[in-house]
């Protein structure tokens, strides 16, 4: 009698199969998620961090901080994203609104998720994302602004990419969508980077990195802003493929924003 999932019988075989498409979709996932950051932005550099952020984390470890931080992220970094956001045109976030991820990439997978989409939902965007190896891999259908506008009305939200010769509220992608959510990706632009071109509604979501924080460096995070009701949406995403970002790659960003132990 054949064992079930040994490979032989119509059970393994169903398991082997299973395997094999899981096994290759997630090896297309990890090529993705590596190109995201790099595809249109620069990478960041790799140089070793300063002794002065090496003796913080190292004091932050010897005081005990050796497992999971606020699995939204700490708050002191949650507080000054949230609060960074007017100065580059966005609605300002408590911390309760803002979750800290991995990079942009991340960012917006949960938001997709948490927002409804997934396989086979539709964003309005601009052809050739910068993030489009995601959104092929997540099976997401991308309609362009101001066509098809029967089925804009079942997207799950309006992404508007800025920099890197991105659309940006400022060419009039704002008003070809109304009634959908915003989410605007701005890459690194959060602290000192320019601000929108054009008004954002109140309940837009932003999401970016912070790769180009000048102290962090070689650690890298990124972030979702979002209204306090619509957060833990996509915060239960994140949590569910990462937990939360390592509290050493926080406590650089912090360090980078002039935190000290």
């Amino acid at each position: 009698m054949t064992e079930p999932g040994n490979g032989s019988g119509p059970e393994g075989t169903e398991g082997a199969a299973m395997e094999a498409a899981v096994s290759q979709r997630a090896g297309t996932a990890v090529k993705s998620f590596a190109s995201i950051e790099s595809a249109q932005w620069p990478a960041p550099t790799r140089a070793g961090p300063s002794e002065g952020l090496l003796a913080g984390l190292r004091h932050h470890l010897l005081a005990g901080e050796t497992h999971y931080p606020d699995r939204p992220g700490m708050g002191e970094l949650r507080r000054r994203v949230g609060e960074a956001l007017p100065d580059v045109g966005f609605p300002a976030r408590e911390p309760d609104g803002v979750l800290i991820t991995q990079g942009e990439g991340e960012s917006l997978f949960a938001t997709i998720l948490g927002l409804g989409g997934g396989e086979g939902a539709a964003i309005v965007a601009r052809p050739e994302s910068r993030h489009q190896r995601l959104l092929d891999w997540m099976r997401v259908r991308v309609i362009e602004p101001g066509t098809d506008a029967a089925s804009e009305a079942e997207a799950a939200f309006h992404l508007i990419e800025h920099g890197a010769g991105a659309g940006t509220p400022g060419n009039g992608n704002t008003s070809e969508t109304p009634g959908l959510v915003q989410v605007h990706a701005i890459g690194d632009r959060l602290f000192g980077g320019s601000g929108a071109e054009a008004a954002v509604p109140t309940d837009a979501i932003v999401i970016g990195s912070l790769h180009g924080l000048d102290g962090m460096q070689p650690f890298s995070l990124g972030f979702v802003a979002a209204p306090v009701a619509v957060r833990p949406r996509i915060a239960k995403w994140k949590q569910a493929s990462s937990i939360c970002s390592p509290a050493p790659s926080q406590r650089a960003a912090l360090w980078a924003l002039g935190v000290r132990p």
